[in-house]
C-alpha cells in the first residue's frame, strides 16, 4: 500500500503541474473475443468467447478520473472441452482509476480492479490495484496513431487457496481518428498474467478488441 500511496501522489503532483483550459469528458465501447488459459500445473484448460464493455472518463485540470467495465461468456475451447475441469462461466470485470499526463506521449494512472469468474456453483474472484503506464506515438500525424501500455499489480487477493502471486500485463494498438473530429476507432491486442500463490500455476487471459470513442469537450 504504501507503494500505491507514492505512485498515486507522484502521478497527482505531475498532473497539476499541467493543467487544462476545460474539463473534457471521454466515452469508449468494446467489442472484444477473449482466451482464458488456467494451468494449475495438474490441470489444464482453455476458454474463449465474445464479449463487450466501456469505459469513462473526465480530465479535469490535469488530473484524470475514470471508469470501466466488461462482461463476457467463455466456453471450452476447441472439441476437447478444453481440459480437465472446464466449464462455461461468466467474466464480469470493473476498474477504477485516477492519474494523469506526465508528459503530452505519456499517461499514468492507479486504482482497483474487481475481477469475477462465474459459473453456476462457484465464483473465482480476484481484487488488486495496478499502475499502469500509456505510451503514445503517431504514425500519422493528425490520423493514425499507436499506443502501449503495461500495468502491474501493487497489491492483490484473490479467494483460491493457493492465494496471489505476481500479476501483470500489457496491451498495443492502433487508433485511426480522423482531422478535427472527435470520434475515433481503435484495434488492440492485450494479455493479462496471474501468477497463483506458491505452486499454483499461473491463469493467463488475452484479448483482441474493436474499439470505438468520442471525445467531449
Amino acid at each position: 500500500m504504501r507503494a500505491l500511496a507514492a505512485t498515486c501522489a507522484f502521478v497527482l503532483a505531475a498532473s497539476v503541474a499541467s493543467a487544462q483550459r476545460r474539463p473534457t469528458i471521454g466515452l469508449r465501447a468494446d467489442a472484444f473475443m477473449m482466451w482464458v488459459h488456467s494451468d494449475t500445473g495438474s490441470a489444464r484448460t482453455s476458454l474463449r468467447g465474445p464479449g463487450f464493455g466501456g469505459e469513462g472518463r473526465i480530465a479535469v485540470n490535469g488530473l484524470l478520473f475514470g471508469l470501466g467495465l466488461l462482461e463476457g461468456q467463455l466456453k471450452p475451447a476447441g472439441g476437447t472441452g478444453g481440459g480437465a475441469g472446464a466449464s462455461q462461466l461468466d467474466l464480469v470485470q470493473g476498474t477504477v482509476f485516477a492519474g494523469g499526463r506526465l508528459l503530452p506521449w505519456l499517461e499514468i494512472t492507479a486504482g482497483p480492479v474487481v475481477r469475477a469468474y462465474v459459473t453456476d456453483s462457484t465464483t473465482e474472484r480476484w481484487v488488486f490495484w495496478q499502475a499502469r503506464a500509456r505510451v503514445d506515438a503517431p504514425i500519422v500525424v493528425g490520423k493514425l496513431g499507436s499506443y502501449f501500455e503495461v500495468w502491474r499489480a501493487l497489491a492483490s487477493d484473490v479467494n483460491l487457496p493457493t492465494g496471489a502471486g505476481r500479476i501483470q500485463g500489457g496491451e498495443a494498438g492502433v487508433v485511426y481518428q480522423p482531422p478535427r473530429q472527435r470520434v475515433w476507432l481503435r484495434l488492440s491486442y492485450r494479455m493479462d498474467d496471474a501468477l497463483l500463490g506458491g505452486p499454483g500455476g499461473n491463469e493467463t487471459m488475452e484479448a483482441i478488441t474493436l474499439s470505438g470513442g468520442i471525445v467531449v469537450p
